[in-house]
C-alpha cells in the first residue's frame, strides 16, 4: 500500500472514531488528569486537514471531582471548560494539559481542554478581558467593560476574536509560535503600499495580532443584498493588482487547486456515497488545472473571497486575512473567490442573486486571466470546499450542501472543458489583456 493511501485510509478511520461512542472515554480520562468529572458531552465538529490530520471539537459539561489530590484539582478560580478537543495531527512538544492517549488504529490521539491549545499559546491570553484591556485598548478602558467574542477558530492552527470596549473594537488574531511577527510585517507592507488591510494596534504579543477594523461593508452583505450589484468586477481585480512588488520575496504558498486529489480525499470523508465520483472529479479537475495558462507569477493574496472582502462605495476598501500573502498566480486569486461565491446559494437560500452575480464576474474575470484556468481552478475550489460543509441531515434529510458544492465543482470543470474545446478550434482567444 502506498504512503498515501495509508495516511488517507488513517485520517478516514479518526473521522469515523470521533463520530462514535468512543470520545466518551477519551474525554473522560484527560477531564480526570485535570480534576473535572464528564457529566455530557455532544457531537463534534471535524476538522479535517488532509496529510496533517483530524481534529474534532466537542461541546461539554464538566463538574469538578471532590477528594481529588491538590496537584490534580482545578486552579481556584479557573471557569470549568465548555469544549475539549481531540486530535490526530503530531503534536512533537505536547504542553502541560494535554493527555496523550496511544492505541487507537495507527494515531496516536491528543486531548487538551479548550482554551489550552498546545500550538496556540496566545489563546487563554485573547479570551481574558483584563489582559486584552491592557494590550488591546489600553489606559482608560476598563476591563469589566470589555467583551470578548470568538469568532473563528480552526484547532492547532488559528482563532480571531472579536473584542469590544464602548465603542472601540479591535480584532485578534491568535497564531502559532513565531507567526505574528510575519504577519505583522505583511500589514505593515500593505499599509506602507496604500492597500486597505487592517491596520495593527501595537506589536503582538505572545503571537496574538491586535489589529483594529477596516472600513466598509462585508461583500457577503451586499451579495445576499442585490448580488453587489455596485461592486465592479475590475475594482476587485484592481485590489489585487495593487499589492506591491516586495510581496514577491515572500514564501511561495501552493494555492488551493495544487491539492485537489487530497482534498478530494477529504470530501470522500464528507460525503462517502459519493466516493468514486469524487475521486473520479478530482483527477480531470487536476488534469484540467495542470494542462491549463496560470499566467506569470505575480503577488497575490493567497485566499481571495467575499469573506475577506469589505466594500465602500462599490470599491474593495477591507482586505482582511492576508495570512498566505505571497507570489502566485492571479488566475488563482480569482478563482478563489468564484469557487466561494459559486457555493452561497448552497449555504443560505437568501443568496438569490448569486447566480447572476457569478456570470457578472466570471466574465469580468475573464479579460485578466485564460477562462480555461480560471474555471479549472474554481471547480477546485468548490471540491476543497466540499469537507467543510455543514452536516443538516436533521433539517433536510441529506448532506445537501456538500451534494451542491459537488455539482457546483461538475459546472465550472464541464465549462472549463467546453472553452477548452472552442480554443482547439480557433474560437476562444483567452486573455485579452485587459
Amino acid at each position: 500500500m502506498r504512503v498515501r493511501d495509508a495516511r488517507i485510509m488513517r485520517e478516514q478511520g479518526t473521522i469515523a472514531l470521533l463520530a462514535s461512542d468512543a470520545p466518551r472515554e477519551l474525554l473522560s480520562r484527560a477531564l480526570g488528569a485535570a480534576g473535572w468529572e464528564l457529566v455530557s458531552w455532544q457531537p463534534a465538529s471535524i476538522h479535517h486537514r488532509p496529510g496533517a490530520g483530524v481534529t474534532g471539537v466537542f461541546p461539554i459539561e464538566v463538574r469538578a471531582v471532590s477528594g481529588m489530590p491538590a496537584r490534580r484539582r482545578p486552579t481556584a478560580g479557573e471557569p470549568p471548560p465548555r469544549y475539549a478537543c481531540i486530535t490526530s495531527c503530531a503534536l512533537q512538544h505536547p504542553s502541560d494539559g494535554v493527555v496523550v492517549v496511544p492505541g487507537y488504529g495507527a494515531d496516536v490521539l491528543s486531548v487538551w481542554m479548550h482554551p489550552k491549545d498546545p500550538l496556540l499559546p496566545g489563546l487563554p491570553l485573547a479570551l481574558d478581558p483584563e489582559r486584552v484591556t491592557a494590550f488591546a485598548f489600553g489606559p482608560g478602558h476598563e476591563p469589566g467593560d470589555t467583551v470578548l467574542d470568538l469568532l473563528s477558530y480552526r484547532p492547532l492552527r488559528r482563532a480571531v476574536v472579536l473584542a469590544r470596549n464602548g465603542e472601540d473594537r479591535r480584532y485578534l488574531k491568535v497564531l502559532r509560535p513565531d507567526a505574528a511577527v510575519s504577519l505583522a510585517e505583511r500589514h505593515r507592507l500593505l499599509e506602507a503600499a496604500g492597500v486597505p488591510a487592517p491596520v495593527l494596534d501595537g506589536d503582538p504579543v505572545q503571537d496574538v495580532v491586535a489589529m483594529r477594523p477596516a472600513r466598509g461593508r462585508p461583500l457577503a452583505e451586499l451579495l445576499m443584498a442585490d448580488g453587489a450589484a455596485d461592486v465592479d468586477p475590475r475594482d476587485v481585480v484592481r485590489v489585487l493588482t495593487s499589492l506591491p512588488s516586495a510581496v514577491l520575496a515572500l514564501p511561495v504558498r501552493p494555492p488551493w487547486s495544487a491539492r485537489v486529489r487530497d482534498y478530494g480525499e477529504a470530501a470522500v470523508a464528507a460525503l462517502p456515497v459519493e466516493a468514486d465520483h469524487i475521486r473520479r472529479l478530482a483527477a480531470e479537475i487536476d488534469d484540467a488545472v495542470r494542462s491549463s495558462d496560470a499566467g506569470p507569477l505575480v503577488p497575490t493574496h493567497g485566499d481571495f473571497y467575499e469573506g475577506n472582502l469589505l466594500i465602500q462605495d462599490g470599491a474593495v476598501s477591507g482586505l482582511l486575512d492576508v495570512d498566505a500573502l505571497g507570489p502566485g498566480h492571479l488566475v488563482d486569486d480569482l478563482a478563489c473567490f468564484l469557487g466561494h461565491l459559486a457555493v452561497l446559494p448552497g449555504l443560505h437560500a437568501g443568496y438569490t442573486h448569486v447566480p447572476e452575480a457569478l456570470r457578472r464576474f466570471t466574465a469580468g474575470f475573464d479579460h485578466f486571466v485564460d477562462p480555461v484556468a480560471l474555471r479549472s481552478r474554481a471547480a477546485a475550489v468548490s471540491l476543497t470546499l466540499i469537507a467543510g460543509a455543514r452536516r443538516r441531515a436533521e433539517h433536510d434529510g441529506g448532506d445537501n450542501e456538500a451534494i451542491s458544492r459537488l455539482q457546483v465543482a461538475e459546472r465550472f470543470l464541464a465549462e472549463a472543458r467546453v472553452l477548452g474545446g472552442f480554443r482547439r478550434k480557433g474560437i476562444v482567444q483567452g486573455r485579452s489583456g485587459a
